[in-house]
């Protein structure tokens, strides 16, 4: 577990999550020095009468807390019990003419009592449209906020934080200060150790009968810690909305870098494999084989700031939701695809693709075929073989042992050695104007190498030699010496019917596709002499000692 479920006691630690509010419409160029805020709330009052509503109103909300002589919450929010909530005035909804009513007369009287002392106040009676503008002059960039596990320690490891009445902290921790579940039978919410999720596997997007909306959770619960805290003298988070929601100070929060791992009894390795949770129960062999996958738990959780990252509905395991043929408690997502669905961010393949898409990558991984999953790729994942299950795993014990058997660690793949690296390639087949291209083959092999050596998927699939060699002879078999280009692509300026472009085609689409990808500035794609020197241009010397690489 990673992310603690900060699900909705009054004490929830979770910082403000989620204030995204939409804008109605572009930029006012020049109205306001401040336009582009992080701050910014949606006012538009629920069941309008008729379809002629005025604009909604996009309020910034530090500005006029900020503007308060003494910035506080009671200004325009009331208390229950010993809460603020998070309503304008008004502890419940009041309804369409009220609410209007409540907001004009309460905004208005506000702004008339600062222009009657002689200060910068905001829009007043007839000035509608300062507020009710169709194009607001503010451009929203507030980004979502969540407790990662840098920020979760840091709630762990405060002393301010207290647990919940009848817990130990040396015993339990303060994890009661703000984990709890829903108790049917007693009616409210409790503390269960051992079972601590994130709050969105109960607080959903909407607000429902059973919790909470997951925004208003979290602002609620974590505002009002903070406030109380603030109010006894304890350091506390912040409860304005820049400080976790503007891009830039959010880069500004401090992280903890040494994070004792979240004990949920989770496995360090696991077998994954419902054939052999099959045969296990059966004590028969399946005729179902795939070769089960060993599966690094450990390695993974290091990887990720979120449990939520796979375990996207709750903290089982994935078979718990998504079966063979698929299930209503999975959506009806079978199991094949919530492994492989390349478009899922919460898949295996998804998540991994999406990893492609950095500049060290991406040269190679956006050029290359989506559809297309060789043999070799299946093999690196599904590589426990039958003979390593034999005698079959009776107990989950069993099976968590061969996994942590069979689980790879990050190694650093073989290379070639430079010796057998051609050091400089001459690309001539198509000169006419120009000289051929001379292209530093060895140090793009190196340059690739070094891009991707420290990385452990890189490492996972790049598992043989000449794996990498693979980003630009994409479609030769693994060995030592690569056809040439022109082997696949014919001399010509139109491409096959759309398979394969023509050969001047893949040289470019290949060479300048990656560079763009890379980050590579120079040569730039428009810089045609860079590489191409005119044939008779002085300081040109044609290299013909070098292999031909077509």
């Amino acid at each position: 577990m990673v992310q603690a479920c900060l699900t909705g006691t009054r004490r929830s630690l979770l910082l403000p999550l989620m204030l995204i509010l939409t804008l109605t419409g572009p930029l006012h160029a020049g109205i306001v020095q401040d336009s582009n805020r992080s701050d910014l709330i949606r006012i538009q009052i629920k069941e309008p009468p008729d379809n002629h509503q005025m604009p909604e109103v996009t309020f910034p909300h530090d500005r006029h807390t900020e503007a308060l002589p003494t910035p506080s919450c009671e200004k325009c929010h009331l208390k229950k019990k010993a809460d603020f909530q998070f309503k304008f005035k008004r502890l419940e909804d009041l309804g369409y003419f009220n609410e209007k009513e409540l907001y004009h007369g309460q905004c208005i009287g506000c702004h008339d009592e600062f222009y009657s002392q002689g200060k910068k106040s905001g829009p007043r009676t007839g000035q509608c449209r300062q507020c009710h503008a169709k194009t607001p002059p503010y451009v929203n960039i507030a980004q979502p906020f969540g407790m990662d596990r840098s920020l979760h320690y840091r709630h762990i490891i405060a002393e301010s934080i207290v647990p919940e009445k009848g817990f130990d902290r040396k015993a339990d921790g303060n994890c009661s200060a703000c984990h709890h579940e829903y108790d049917k039978a007693l009616k409210k919410t409790v503390y269960a150790k051992g079972k601590e999720g994130t709050c969105r596997y109960c607080h959903k997007s909407q607000n429902t009968q059973e919790a909470r909306s997951f925004k208003t959770a979290a602002h609620q619960d974590c505002l009002n810690c903070h406030i109380q805290m603030a109010a006894t003298g304890i350091k506390a988070g912040p409860f304005y909305c820049s400080p976790c929601h503007d891009p830039a100070q959010q880069k500004g929060i401090a992280k903890l870098e040494d994070i004792p791992r979240i004990n949920r009894n989770q496995p360090d390795a696991a077998l994954m494999s419902l054939w052999v949770k099959d045969a296990a129960a059966t004590g028969k062999p399946s005729l179902l084989f795939v070769r089960p996958v060993a599966f690094n738990h450990l390695a993974h959780e290091k990887k990720v700031s979120l449990c939520r990252t796979c375990h996207h509905e709750s903290m089982e395991s994935c078979v718990s939701c998504h079966t063979r043929t698929g299930d209503t408690k999975g959506k009806f997502v079978t199991l094949d695809h919530a492994m492989h669905a390349s478009a899922s961010s919460v898949s295996c393949i998804g998540c991994h693709r999406n990893q492609t898409v950095s500049k060290d990558c991406a040269g190679c991984h956006a050029q290359k075929n989506k559809g297309r999953v060789d043999d070799k790729t299946c093999a690196s994942c599904h590589s426990i073989s039958r003979q390593s299950l034999d005698p079959l795993p009776a107990n989950k014990e069993m099976t968590a042992e061969i996994a942590k058997s069979k689980v790879i660690h990050h190694q650093k793949p073989t290379r070639i050695p430079d010796d057998q690296i051609p050091d400089k390639v001459l690309i001539s087949i198509m000169a006419d104007q120009y000289e051929g291209v001379t292209m530093p083959h060895r140090q793009i092999v190196s340059a690739l190498f070094k891009r991707t050596e420290n990385s452990g998927l890189a490492s996972f699939f790049h598992n043989e030699p000449t794996s990498l060699c693979r980003g630009c002879h994409h479609y030769s078999p693994s060995a030592e010496a690569f056809p040439k280009c022109a082997s696949c692509h014919e001399l010509s300026s139109k491409d096959d019917g759309g398979t394969k472009p023509g050969l001047m085609g893949a040289y470019h689409g290949q060479c300048i596709a990656c560079h763009q990808q890379m980050g590579i500035e120079k040569p730039a794609a428009t810089d045609c002499s860079a590489c191409h020197k005119k044939k008779g241009e002085k300081g040109f010397v044609k290299l013909n000692t070098l292999q031909e690489f077509e």
